[in-house]
């Protein structure tokens, strides 16, 4: 009786301790899968029986709080076998693509720009350039570089637009012009001028005959008239003069 009943309790405990083993193996998380990079390239790793946040996150090297942020986690949430949780992402490999290359200007390729540079007849003398007013010939225009090195100068004609100095590398430059003999400017001759790669900037100087201000149109006969006047008034004078001297001599 004794042996069966000892029997019994060791088959019990035999039973008990398989149970166990069993338990403990559903219990072990399965191996830690190494992921690799989607087509987005995230690394995504799909949980497993067993897994927990803080394994993951050990065996991923980083905190269970950056897991948590990686994947939009709050306190309190769970995780649960097929979830795939992103480890980090890797840049994503692109099919290069061939790349149409732009047509570039003259001016873009070479990084060149230009100055047009007009001297005007500055008729009404307001040192702007007015509807109507016209090239001044005869001048001269020149543009040099900060270090006074002469880009270019230039004899004025009758172009509308003036000359333009073109192929200048885009920096700091001084336009400066000259108007013709017996005229006189009516603006500044010299202009700084910053240039940019490309840049097409203009400039206008203005000039007008030296004796402009001086032949202010009169009406035609006034110089008559007047001097008629000064001579009758001086007549006038010399017959009040001789009156009174006649007067005096009869009082005598």
């Amino acid at each position: 009786m004794l042996i069966a009943i000892g029997f019994g309790l060791a088959l019990l405990l035999a039973n008990a301790a398989t149970a166990a083993a069993a338990s403990a193996m559903v219990l072990q998380p399965t191996p830690f899968l190494t992921p690799t990079p989607n087509a987005a390239g995230d690394i995504v790793y799909i949980v497993q029986e067993g897994d927990s946040p803080w394994r993951i996150a050990a065996i991923a090297g980083m905190t269970v709080e950056e897991l948590m942020a990686l994947n939009g986690f709050e306190s309190g949430d769970f995780i649960s076998p097929g979830m795939e949780l992103v480890l980090g992402s890797v840049a994503a490999t692109a099919t290069p693509q061939a790349t149409p290359t732009p047509t570039l200007a003259p001016e873009e390729m070479s990084g060149a720009g230009e100055i047009c540079v007009l001297l005007f007849f500055d008729e009404n003398g307001n040192a702007r350039l007015d509807e109507g007013e016209t090239p001044l010939a005869d001048g001269q225009v020149s543009v040099a570089d900060r270090q006074g090195n002469l880009a270019g100068e230039n004899t004025t004609g009758e172009e509308p637009e003036g000359h333009c100095f073109t192929d200048l590398e885009g920096g700091d430059y001084n336009v400066s012009a000259a108007v013709p003999p017996n005229y006189n400017p009516t603006t500044s001759m010299n202009v700084p001028v910053r240039l940019e790669p490309g840049d097409i900037k203009s400039v206008q100087f203005g000039g007008q005959p030296s004796g402009a201000i001086a032949s202010v149109p009169r009406p035609e006969g006034s110089g008559t008239t007047l001097l008629g006047v000064i001579g009758l008034a001086m007549l006038g004078g010399a017959g009040l003069l001789g009156y009174l001297a006649f007067r005096s001599g009869r009082r005598g």
